[in-house]
């Protein structure tokens, strides 16, 4: 990008961009050319990155630089939906001032041999309802247009009803898939509430790190629920909570553990003060102990 076009970028339309990018191609072009020249012609063919570009000083063809960047950008800039972009520009460039004239196709084959590629390409990158036969014609056999698919588009709906959160990044085509299961972690912070008939205790790694590694007790009435991480978890599936000495223990069944992303025997490593471990023995007893299916209690 030219200085010029650098200093100067609050166009108020594509129109005004274009024409900037125009007068950059002009400036390059002028740059190249030695002094003394009365015509200076560009002539720009493109089908998806294949471009060639001829620069003319007076009938013979001279070396410019820099200008497949702008004219990229005045393809894009021209695109109408539906109808696609232009394959060739041509202008034209007099010497004494600043104007410049010249044409644009949309329609025409640009040069005698378009790559299949680029002839995919361009269908991809600007579609058009109605392409030129010769478009049409380059592209590849073995590599067929396929229709839209949304086969995830059920889960980015649901990612918008919460507002401007993203899902995550769908899974590579190529690659390592990898899947590490936690085995245990460290507390060093325990909290307990009650309101309303519900119960909660959380152990977690530090008190005040959102995205701190944690591990939630819930009840009420006759369920509970075990969570970590984003709040995933289950309502089920532990078999047994142990607490020994300073290490809680969960054991679970296969089902519960894939939803905590947990081995089936989870432990937490409890970094709390002696009377901290003490509030602990008492209130998670309490919680558990009234609701269906509740896990064995071992050591409390």
């Amino acid at each position: 990008m030219s200085e010029r076009t650098r200093r100067n970028r609050n166009w108020r339309s594509r129109n005004d961009e274009a024409h900037a990018r125009l007068m950059e191609i002009g400036d390059l072009a002028r740059a190249a050319a030695a002094p003394g020249w009365s015509r200076l012609a560009v002539r720009h063919a493109q089908v998806g990155s294949h471009a060639v570009t001829a620069v003319t000083r007076d009938g013979r063809e001279i070396t410019v630089e820099g200008t497949a960047e702008p004219f990229q950008r005045v393809r894009e800039l021209s695109y109408r939906d539906g109808a696609g972009t232009w394959f060739i520009c041509e202008l034209e460039f007099s010497p004494g001032g600043r104007g410049y004239t010249g044409r644009v196709d949309s329609s025409a084959q640009p040069f005698e041999d378009v790559p299949p590629p680029a002839a995919l390409a361009e269908l991809t990158v600007f579609p058009r309802k109605e392409p030129p036969g010769w478009l049409l014609a380059a592209l590849p056999t073995a590599a067929p247009l396929g229709l839209p698919t949304a086969y995830g588009d059920r889960y980015d709906r649901w990612y918008d009803h919460f507002g401007d959160r993203r899902p995550p990044a769908p899974s590579p085509i190529t690659g390592e898939l990898a899947y590490r299961p936690t085995t245990t972690m460290t507390a060093r912070a325990f909290g307990h509430d009650q309101e309303h008939g519900r119960c909660l205790i959380y152990l977690t790694e530090q008190a005040d790190g959102p995205d701190a590694e944690h591990l939630l007790v819930t009840s009420y009435q006759e369920g509970y629920r075990v969570a970590r991480q984003d709040m995933r978890g289950t309502g089920e599936g532990v078999r047994s909570i142990t607490l020994g000495g300073t290490t809680l223990r969960l054991e679970l069944t296969l089902e519960a553990a894939d939803l905590l992303e947990t081995e089936t025997v989870f432990e937490v490593r409890l970094d709390l003060p002696p009377e901290t471990l003490g509030e602990l023995r008492t209130v998670l007893p309490g919680m558990l102990r009234s609701v269906t299916q509740a896990p064995e209690l071992i050591g409390f």
